[in-house]
């Protein structure tokens, strides 16, 4: 976070530095989505695991929403994992691009 901070907010950085960071950045960025969405992951577990623990069926209702809800975010995450990766297009398949180059 401080290297980020200094790097990208801090306005004595150079942009060679920038430049230099910025595939740093956006790898560790990554690295903490995935690991926030493992949280996430594992706390829908502990819940499920402590309502099944106090007599809640397999096949409840609240264990459907638990898992249901655990399976979006787990979607979501791949999803935003798999659209940050994605090469960028700058072109237009017709051949033109949305921003004028002069």
């Amino acid at each position: 976070w401080v290297s980020g901070f200094l790097t990208f907010f801090f306005p004595g950085a150079s942009p060679t530095l920038r430049r230099a960071m910025l595939p740093w950045h956006v790898r560790a960025g990554i690295v903490v989505y995935v690991l926030a969405l493992l949280a996430a992951e594992l706390g829908f577990l502990e819940k499920l695991t402590f309502l099944q623990a106090a007599g809640l069926g397999k096949y409840s209702s609240e264990a459907l929403l638990v898992n249901f809800t655990a399976l979006v975010v787990l979607l979501l995450g791949a999803f935003v994992v798999l659209y940050v990766t994605a090469p960028a297009q700058s072109e237009h398949r017709l051949g033109y691009s949305s921003v004028r180059k002069s």
